[in-house]
């Protein structure tokens, strides 16, 4: 039993039994979408300029296109949170057209020399999985490392 226990309980009583696991279904498999977002293991780029845009909106055209080969080395949207952020709807036109431009450069730069992950330090602070890693690049509010 955990400690709220009991409040999980009345929200179940007081929702029902079915919606409440379907809630917690899809809670539970919400951190999944970004692979569904994807056509056939390839990052479509709707998804990627989503992610630039959660991530690195703030960062510049430069930012964004750090983020972008980092998702294009890692070969995957796993992991990226910022295609859910609150702020994403609120950016101005501009700067969904940036991330537009800065994914497709992504293609063709190299600024994070090979960095597979990347982390907002100054918001958030060195992750423990940097332990694993080199630094490799830092740009703006961002730091990017290499897996080892």
């Amino acid at each position: 039993m955990f400690p709220n226990q009991s409040i999980v309980i009345k929200i179940e009583k007081i929702i029902g039994t079915t919606f409440f696991y379907l809630c917690l279904f899809f809670l539970f498999f919400e951190s999944t979408a970004p692979a569904s977002m994807t056509h056939k293991n390839q990052i479509t780029d709707n998804v990627a300029v989503r992610i630039l845009v959660g991530e690195a909106a703030n960062q510049g055209l430069k930012g964004m296109i750090c983020v972008g080969e980092v998702i294009r080395h890692r070969k995957s949207v796993k992991g990226f949170c910022g295609f859910r952020s609150k702020h994403i709807m609120a950016e101005p036109k501009s700067v969904w057209k940036m991330a537009k431009i800065a994914w497709e450069l992504s293609a063709h730069t190299n600024y994070t020399q090979g960095a597979d992950h990347f982390e907002n330090v100054h918001d958030f602070g060195v992750p423990c999985w940097a332990k694993d890693c080199v630094k490799v690049y830092e740009y703006k509010d961002h730091v990017f490392y290499k897996g080892i």
